[in-house]
């Protein structure tokens, strides 16, 4: 009985252990991943379009850190046909360039929430005027 009772112990305990650190590295991976993003900051510099479907976002990195761009959204419609510029690293004080063909119909005249957003979440949005 004293056996099984010690057995039961030990697994409990190591149960406990492990559950715990991974508990702890998650926080910690968690609380990286904001302080990360806190340093992270970009600025939509202009919106361009060709008339067509293919538009043009240039973005400029002004955190402290490099940033990737992960999406660009259009009235909340994410573009999946990049020609370039999604996924490149975009070192601190660069300007990069997001080329892709607009998942949403753009219409001369009208206004449109463009939103570009990083790998680690930051985002920065404007209304543009096709």
């Amino acid at each position: 009985m004293i056996v099984l009772v010690l057995i039961a112990s030990v697994a409990v305990y190591s149960f406990s252990v492990d559950t715990l650190g991974s508990s702890s590295s998650l926080f910690q991976m968690h609380t990286a991943l904001r302080e990360e993003q806190a340093r992270e900051r970009l600025s939509i510099l202009a919106v361009w379009w060709d008339g067509a479907s293919q538009l043009n976002v240039t973005v400029l990195n002004c955190g402290k850190i490099e940033l990737v761009i992960d999406a660009v959204y259009i009235n909340g419609v994410q573009a999946s046909a990049y020609t370039s510029g999604n996924g490149e690293t975009v070192a601190k004080g660069s300007i990069a360039s997001i080329k892709f063909a607009s998942s949403v119909l753009i219409v001369d005249g009208q206004t449109y929430e463009i939103a570009a957003v990083t790998e680690r979440g930051s985002r920065d949005a404007v209304y543009w005027k096709a």
